[in-house]
Parts: C-alpha cells; structure tokens; sequence
C-alpha cells in the first residue's frame, strides 16, 4: 500500500488540483454573471484569466520546483491555494456589487476575474511542473517523457471530471455558495492531512494556527451572504433564481429574480391574470388586432408565466404551449405566482428554438420573451434563421411578438436597428412598438410583431384608437416609423454573424456611462445616415428619403409639421419639386424665432478636377446643419421648450440654387429661403419672427465660427445677443469678426425682415469636393453648437 500510494500520490494529486481548477472555471461565470451578465465577455474574460494564471504558475512552479524539490513546498501550495480561493470568494461577496456598479460590461468581468480567480488558479498551476519534477526526483528510473506525461494525463483528467461534475452534478443540485466552500475545503483538507502526515516533528502550534485560519474565514464566508427579504433564493441550472415581494408604484408586488435582472412579477392585491405589473408583458393582449381568436399558443421563456397564464383567461378555448429551459420555474409559478395545472397549459423543459425546429404544430400566436435583460440575449434568438423559423410554425394570419431590450440610438453599432433589419428581412409586414417614448434613446423594452399577412394594420384607425384597451389607444403613438431609420446601414444578425453580446456592451457604455446631453456622437450618427441616402440634390432619390427622414423624425417627437412645396422651374426649362419642412414648437406662442439649415446637397462637385460631375456627400455642406437641428428638437423635447418663446425649425431645400448650375453663381439663389420669405403671412399673419438663426457647415474639426459682418444694427443687436450666451464654456465662437460677407438662407429672411444671421465655418477646403465627408467631422465641434443654441433658446 505504501509503494502504491508513493508512486500515486503525485498523479492523485495533479487529478485532485486539476478537477479543482475546473470547478473554479465553469462556477466563475455563474459567480460574475448576476453582475456582468452571462456574456461571451464573462467567459472570455475567465478563460482568458484562468489561462494566463495557469501559464504564470506553470512558469513559478518549475522555477521552484528546481530549487525546492520537497513534497512539503508541493502540499503547502496545495493548503495555500485552499485558503487563497476561500479569501477571494469571500473577498467576492463584499466587492463585486461595487465592481459591477463602476465597471462596463466589457472592462468589468475582465478586471473581477483577475481580482478573484488569477492567485488561486495562478498557485495551482504551479502543481503540475513541481509534480513532474518531484515524480522524476522519487523515480529517476522512469523517463521525463512518461513522467511528464502519466502527471499532464492525470491532471487533464481530473479537469475533465470537474468540467462534467460541475454542468452536470454540482450546479444543478447545489449552490454556488457551497461549491466553492466545499471546492476550498477540498484543496486546504488535502493539502494539510498530507503535510501532517509528512511532517515527523507534528509542529502542533502551527498547525493548529492554520487550522483556526483556516476555520476563520470559513465561517465568515460561510455566514457573509447579504440577507434578503426574500421568499426563495437558489441558484438554478443557469442562472441565480430569487422571489421576493415589494412594492411598485404603490401596490403590493411579488417579483421575480433572474440574477441581477426583474423578469417576471405579480400584483398581491388583485387575483386578476390579465392585471400584469410590466408594461411590455402587456403588450402581448395586441395580438387580436391581428387575429382575433386563437387556438394554439406558444410562449418562450416562461418567467413567472404571466403571459401563459393571461392568454389562459383570453381565450378559453386557447391550447398554451411554454418552452422554458429553466426545470423549476413552473414549480415556482405554481408555488408563489398563483400559476395552476391545466390541461391548457403543456410546459416543456426545452430551448425555444430546439422545439420549434422539432414540432409539427402551427401555432396561431408565437410569443418570444427570452430577451430578460441586457444582461442575458440569448444569440441564437437574434437571427434570421430564427424568425424564418418562427415564420414557418405560423398558421396563415399567425402573429410572431417578441419581446426585445434595447435603444433606438442611431450610433453603430444599434442592436435594435440590426434587430429590426433581419425581422423585415423574414416579416415584410411588420410593427415595432416601444414601451416608453418613440422619443427617447435610452434603453426600453421594444416589442417586434410580425404579421404573416399582408394585411396592414392602421394604428390611427377609429377601431384602435376607440378601443376600451387603453393601451391598444395608444399604439399609434408608441409605433416606431422605420422612415426614421436607414435600416441598411446595419448589420443583419444570422447564425453566422450575431456578435450581441459586443453590441450590447457598447451600448450599455454609452446608456450607462457619464453622458453628456448634447451628444455630438449621436449628431455624428445622423450625419451618417443623411450621408447613407446618397447625393440628395432636388432629383435624387436621396433627397426623398431625406424628407422623410426628417418629417418622420419631427412627427415621432409630437411636434406640428408644415410642409411647403412648389414646382421649381429651372432657365433650362427643367421642372422639379422643392420642399421646405418646418417644425413648430410651441405653435401658440406668437413671438418666435426661426433656427434653419439646408438639407439639400450639391449635384456637382465643382471644385474637383478629377471628380467634377460626380455628386459631393455633402456631411459637413448639407448634413451638419440638419443633424444639429434634430438632435435640437429631440434635447428641447426632453429638456422642456422655454414656455415664452415659439421656435421655428426649419428646413431649407434648394439652398444649393439650380441642381444643374455647378459653379455659376451668378444667378444663384437659396430657393428654399426665398420661398420662405415670400409666404411669411401663410406662418406668420401677425407677427413676423424676431429672429433667425441659419446653420451651414458646422462640423468641421477644430470648428471657428466668426460673427457676420455688421449689417443693420437689428443684426448687430441680436448677433451680439446670440453671442453672450454662445461663448460660455465655447472655444468655436470667436468674437471677431468674419472679414467676407457669405450669402445663405439668412440673406432673404434679413431682405424680408427679420433679423438674420449665419453660424458657419467657411474655411473648408473640402467645400463642394467628393471629399466633404463624414471623417472630416468632429463629434466635438456638434457639441459645441448644440450647446450654444440650448444657452441662447433659455437664457440661462
């Protein structure tokens, strides 16, 4: 027995340390994930760390081991790495809500995995080189081949063992809690029974020191979990699962818990099914717009089966499917969210996307409710194949809802916008609603709805507007018009390319993240878009989406929208239409001011040599303006409009004069302007505006923008007036002056009688060129003259 356990004692113990270091691995990602979500960041970063502490300890170990061959250095590390892992985990439990709190989701699992698991699994990757040095110092006969070999064997096997121990033993039926106080126990136990045996003179004092230690911080993490009012606690098979009862908006409330994430809740004070806490779960009662009976149903994500249980009551002769990976949450449902058995109801213990693929059903209402948190998008829910999927389980006039998580952000990368593109991909005829605002950028539920038909549904009709669903009155309010969006623009998600997990964490950075109001990377993003339409000279297709852009945009920010147009004839004899768009805010208010920028971009780009008759981008000449004025309108509707003054945002097309004229300005006009002008009394029968503000060229990088040169002292007056509250906190308004006098959309508006003046950056050699261009503007120099209109609009 002797020789065996001498000559086995190394390879036990490298399959002991490397089922170890395993356990630690696959756990650490359920220990990261409440706070960082269960991402490819989480796992990359563990891997990445547990790598690295195994490559530094395969270096330190073979160090050491050449210089202490002794079986005492060997276990001591062993006893070591069992107290070092016990410390960090307890040392886990006090940081990680801090970490999580301050870190991003990209930069936090990466920095809390090297905090908590680089020194345990850098000590035990000392093991395997010390074991080989030691095996071949006891048995010189065998060859460092075989030696290294039998120990690298037995280590790999002891990981393999606790890789399956742990998916498929440990985690399902313990906490995580527990396996790591029992996985530190493991490590500190053999360690220190094999020491002692070692060690002849039984040095008792110290022992016992370790031992107390030891106990010590065993017990304080073993009692250190934070205490919560909660009715269940337990970490499931994939994520932690906690119900605990609260209060929302005033009324009583039992929540559901999935890590860190609310996905599921209950009203305590009403017995009705269909009373449901969450707005988006609510949404699911719009199917019968679309199919006003139903007879099979399917649900995936089953949560605290709220929607399952409302459909139950919806419809009595309803069949509920439910797929729901997750085993103990219909026992859960059951037990605290009044869920009951029925012979409606059949839940299945299976991924959504597996049992579509394997039934034969066709369902009249598919409802998909995986999208829990930005934390946790399941990938292969994102994609193509999915909703082609989903679309083919439709029985005809079938309804596809999903319930997503996401911003409506134009900056790339957008979740939502590659969402919303790959579901038009599969569903021509589909809806996307919002929970919160049309309006707002910030993260919201958006639920997607796909209709296999082609029916089309008008959200402003009598029968919705009129419903007895107070929500269902309000849809028309909460759609999101695709006109405001250059879908395109984003990638479409497919099994092959569905990189969620980096989108997300880019926008919970920019979500989350110190921002800053006046957002000139959002600017930056509309600038992008307008250049995406193409040239958008009067005749280019362009140019129609432009205006649409813009009058979508304006009417999903609930501001009055008038539209001006006219039949422009050239000398040519060539006729086309022109369109100006103005945004009234406060349309009652009869003192007003007028803010505009042109929207329509040169056809030919003059000043090339090479490039003449090709059409300029025009990012900073044509996009700039408009993109500053959208971001305006959208900061006044959050920031609130000064109740005293009306403004006028509006939108000038043909500033660039004849499509056809290139460089001859001889006869050049702004004809957008001029029009204005002529029809003041169709806007304005009263009053005409105080004041007008002309936006051209202002994001170029390192932006100066000169005062105009003094013209009537009613232009001096309210330049000077702009002025005093442009330069607050602003490098870009000088206060010289500009020695050229430029003529704009500001020239008819003075010509008619309100003051005007010119806010531009003429000094820009990529004027009228091919290479006026998105990369020639600045996020910063945006900034600067949003800010300036924010100070002068309220005089702060």
């Amino acid at each position: 027995m002797k020789l065996f356990l001498k000559h086995n004692l190394l390879p036990l113990s490298v399959f002991i340390t490397g089922a170890c270091i395993l356990v630690i691995e696959i756990v650490a990602t359920r220990i990261l994930s409440p706070f960082f979500g269960n991402t490819i960041f989480t796992t990359s970063s563990i891997i990445s760390v547990i790598l690295l502490a195994l490559s530094v300890g395969y270096y330190i170990g073979g160090k050491i081991a050449d210089k202490y061959p002794s079986l005492k250095w060997f276990f001591s590390i062993i006893t070591l790495s069992g107290f070092v892992l016990l410390f960090f985990f307890a040392l886990g439990d006090t940081v990680l809500s801090a970490i999580g709190g301050s870190f991003s989701l990209i930069a936090g699992p990466l920095f809390a995995a090297f905090l908590l698991f680089f020194s345990p699994a850098c000590l035990l990757g000392t093991l395997s080189p010390y074991a080989v040095k030691l095996q071949s110092v006891y048995f010189p006969n065998e060859g460092t081949g075989s030696v290294s070999g039998n120990i690298f064997f037995w280590s790999t096997l002891g990981s393999i063992v606790g890789s399956l121990s742990s998916g498929f033993f440990l985690i399902p039926y313990f906490g995580i809690r527990e396996i790591m106080i029992t996985n530190s126990l493991v490590l500190f136990s053999f360690g220190f029974i094999s020491l002692f045996v070692l060690d002849k003179k039984r040095n008792f004092w110290k022992m016992l020191l370790l031992i107390l230690l030891f106990c010590g911080l065993f017990m304080y993490t073993l009692n250190s979990r934070q205490k919560e009012e909660s009715l269940y606690v337990k970490d499931g098979r994939y994520e932690k699962i906690t119900v605990l009862d609260g209060q929302f908006f005033g009324r009583p409330v039992r929540f559901f818990k999935q890590d860190r994430s609310l996905s599921g809740a209950m009203f305590l004070d009403s017995s009705d099914p269909q009373d449901l806490v969450f707005d988006y779960t609510k949404y699911y009662s719009i199917y019968k717009l679309f199919i006003p009976e139903i007879q099979q149903a399917l649900v995936i994500g089953g949560g605290a089966y709220s929607i399952p249980k409302a459909l139950l009551v919806d419809s009595p002769s309803v069949s509920v499917d439910v797929s729901e990976i997750e085993p103990s949450l219909f026992e859960l449902s059951k037990k605290y969210f009044n869920g009951e058995d029925s012979l409606r109801l059949h839940s299945y213990e299976e991924d959504g996307r597996r049992l579509l693929s394997k039934s034969d059903k066709q369902y009249d209402l598919l409802f998909s409710d995986v999208y829990y948190s930005f934390f946790s998008i399941p990938a292969h829910f994102t994609t193509k194949e999915f909703f082609t999927l989903a679309k083919s389980k439709l029985t005809k006039d079938g309804v596809f809802m999903s319930n997503m998580i996401g911003d409506l952000s134009r900056r790339d990368p957008s979740f939502i916008l590659s969402e919303m593109r790959t579901f038009q991909a599969v569903f021509p005829n589909s809806y996307f609603f919002t929970t919160d605002s049309t309006r707002s950028n910030a993260s919201q539920n958006i639920i997607f709805v796909g209709y296999n038909s082609s029916k089309q549904i008008d959200f402003n009709s009598q029968a919705i507007t009129n419903n007895e669903n107070k929500l269902i009155q309000n849809l028309g309010n909460k759609r999101i018009d695709p006109d405001r969006f250059a879908l395109d623009m984003y990638p479409m998600m497919t099994d092959n390319y569905s990189p969620v997990e980096y989108f997300v964490g880019k926008i919970l950075q920019r979500n989350f993240g110190n921002k800053n109001p006046f957002d000139g990377e959002e600017v930056l993003a509309i600038i992008r878009q307008l250049v995406h339409y193409g040239p958008r000279y009067p005749t280019a297709p362009g140019h129609t989406q432009t205006q649409k852009f813009i009058i979508s945009e304006m009417k999903a920010l609930n501001q009055q929208v008038v539209v001006q147009t006219w039949e422009h004839k050239e000398e040519s004899g060539v006729t086309y239409p022109l369109t100006n768009i103005i945004v009234r805010l406060n349309p009652k208010v009869e003192k007003r001011i007028v803010i505009g920028s042109h929207y329509d971009s040169q056809k030919i780009s003059f000043k090339n040599t090479l490039n003449k008759d090709t059409p300029s981008p025009g990012a900073n000449n044509s996009a700039s303006g408009v993109a500053v004025l959208i971001n305006f309108v959208r900061l006044l509707n959050e920031g609130g409009i000064p109740h005293d003054m009306g403004i006028d945002i509006v939108f000038f097309d043909g500033e660039e004069g004849d499509e056809n004229q290139g460089a001859d300005f001889k006869k050049w006009k702004p004809h957008g302007s001029v029009y204005f002008a002529h029809h003041l009394n169709e806007l304005y029968p009263k009053v005409k505006p105080t004041t007008g503000i002309i936006l051209d060229m202002v994001c170029k990088k390192n932006l100066k923008i000169y005062k105009d040169p003094p013209s009537t002292p009613e232009v001096v007056s309210k330049i000077e007036e702009f002025w005093n509250y442009a330069v607050r906190n602003n490098d870009i308004f000088q206060e010289t002056t500009r020695s050229s006098v430029i003529r704009d959309d500001h020239t008819p508006l003075n010509e008619a009688g309100i003051p005007s003046f010119l806010l531009i950056d003429f000094d820009y050699k990529e004027y009228a060129t091919t290479e006026d261009t998105l990369d020639k503007c600045s996020g910063k120099s945006l900034e600067g003259v949003t800010h300036a209109l924010w100070e002068y609009t309220h005089k702060k």
